[in-house]
């Protein structure tokens, strides 16, 4: 068997299992710096032991045309926020600093002589007997609080007449916005992932034209070369999915490396011999089913399906065909490539919108639909990773050997019934493979419906005259049920 440490070759080295656990480790700081970061402003603290004395404090704020504010010569952190028929300045100048005052006094100097049209207010929550903001001259705003206790907040307001301070542009922007809807919002949300789904849908299309598959007019009665179900399944999807495993397991029977056996509490694998030809995508899968064993039963594959989140073996299954697909000149490049590289970009792009989505209601408290905005775009980057890995990538070798293998899906699919002789007997098994590939296995069983069956030997019941009807009803949920599992288990960026 093919040993197990084998070198992990990927397009994007990137390990998905790290890049998860670094992504909640980010979600995690953000939100321990965002219930730990605050930004604080107190007034002076006195110099007096203010357990003996009655003290008060003065601060002298200075506004300047560009809504920076300074603190005795210090610039400090300060917010005007534009409205619609003023700009508000609004600060926090002592929060719960943990000293008694008995009085305390802001002058805020204005830039112009405005302060009669500024409106000032003070509030003052958690423990102040009085506060009142006055127009001490033309341009200068006192705001006065007596009685401040140890836990007491205080806020200053201005509301300042349009163009005494020079907002920058990008506050415009963010108050223009402001004034939108919920509606708008919503639509913008919709329209994004809409966009990009068209986007997507058209670029797929053109892609298409370019690269034209060739409907064959004739149905051919064999297939075309002798390749594996699984590759034939990723030359015509370019992707490997739960059909292509359980078409793989058909194919191990047929070859009589595997049997199947039904039972009426349910089913078993068993091992016959691995002493033939194998691809290593076919034995890496082989190993995964029956490891050291020779049989196992239904009971012990769901257990192995239930104690793994993730199988590196099925992903190196999914490689190998991938691969495979690629060396024979099928693919421009390797699909797995392509897939990992907008599955690459889907992710960032949903990790940036998932960072803006928290920060929106930080920095931009005036915007709450805006988070709408960034919803939209994690759906598009999810629409990027289903929809953008179907881009047709197949050389021109690779189109005209898919045409010939549809020439063959419709003599699969054709609903004329076979002729009853020897050599249409075994077809049926023989071609059961290739018909679950292309999704027609119940065209394809329904050819041979009036013939007489004969059971497989690589199928093991003890039921009495089962016809072919009831050799699919038993065949066709088994190897579902583990070609789904199975395809579930793969590492992110195998699939």
């Amino acid at each position: 068997m093919e040993q197990a440490k084998k070198k992990k070759v990927s397009f994007l080295e990137i390990n998905w299992r790290k890049f998860f656990a670094f992504s909640a480790a980010f979600l995690i700081v953000f939100v321990a710096w965002r219930v730990i970061s605050t930004a604080r402003f107190s007034a002076d603290q006195p110099t007096e032991d203010v357990s003996t004395a009655i003290t008060s404090s003065t601060v002298n704020l200075d506004l300047h045309t560009d809504g920076s504010v300074y603190k005795n010569g210090t610039l400090i952190k300060s917010k005007i926020s534009p409205q619609k028929n003023f700009d508000e300045l609004r600060m926090v100048v002592y929060d719960n600093n943990g000293f008694y005052l008995d009085n305390l006094t802001i002058n805020l100097n204005l830039p112009s002589a405005v302060a009669d049209k500024s409106n000032p207010q003070i509030l003052a929550i958690h423990g102040v007997d009085s506060a009142e903001a006055s127009v001490s001259s033309p341009s200068t705003i006192a705001y006065l609080a007596t009685g401040v206790g140890a836990a007491s907040t205080i806020t200053i307001v201005a509301q300042l007449p349009k163009g005494v301070i020079n907002l920058p542009l990008w506050d415009e922007i963010v108050f223009l916005m402001s004034s939108f809807g919920s509606n708008v919002w919503l639509t913008v949300a919709i329209i994004i992932p809409l966009l990009t789904l068209i986007y997507l849908v058209l670029l797929i299309s053109l892609h298409q034209r370019s690269q034209s598959i060739s409907n064959p007019e004739r149905a051919i009665s064999s297939p075309p070369m002798a390749l594996p179900p699984a590759v034939v399944g990723v030359l015509a999807n370019q992707n490997i999915g739960p059909r292509e495993i359980a078409a793989t397991l058909i194919d191990l029977s047929l070859r009589k490396f595997i049997f199947i056996i039904d039972r009426d509490r349910g089913f078993a694998f068993g091992k016959r011999s691995f002493s033939g030809v194998l691809l290593s995508f076919e034995r890496v899968l082989l190993s995964k089913i029956f490891r050291d064993s020779i049989k196992i039963s239904e009971q012990e594959v769901s257990e192995r399906f239930v104690n793994h989140l993730y199988s590196h073996k099925m992903s190196l299954f999914t490689k190998g065909i991938y691969d495979l697909a690629t060396r024979l000149g099928y693919f421009k490049q390797n699909p797995a490539g392509m897939h990992r590289k907008y599955q690459f970009i889907g992710i960032i792009l949903f990790f940036f919108a998932l960072a803006c989505f928290f920060l929106s209601f930080k920095y931009f408290p005036t915007l709450p639909y805006a988070a709408f905005l960034w919803v939209g775009m994690m759906l598009a980057s999810i629409i990027i990773i289903i929809i953008g890995s179907r881009m047709p990538i197949r050389s021109v070798l690779g189109r005209q050997a898919l045409s010939n293998w549809l020439a063959f899906k419709k003599y699969l699919s054709d609903p004329a019934p076979l002729p009853y002789d020897a050599k249409n007997h075994q077809k049926f098994v023989e071609y059961l493979p290739y018909a679950i590939i292309f999704q027609c296995e119940a065209l394809w069983a329904r050819r041979f419906a009036e013939d007489e069956f004969l059971v497989p030997d690589w199928f093991i019941t003890d039921k009495q005259g089962l016809g072919l009807h009831d050799f699919c009803l038993s065949l066709y949920p088994v190897i579902g049920y583990v070609g789904q599992n199975l395809a579930t288990i793969r590492e992110p960026g195998y699939k």
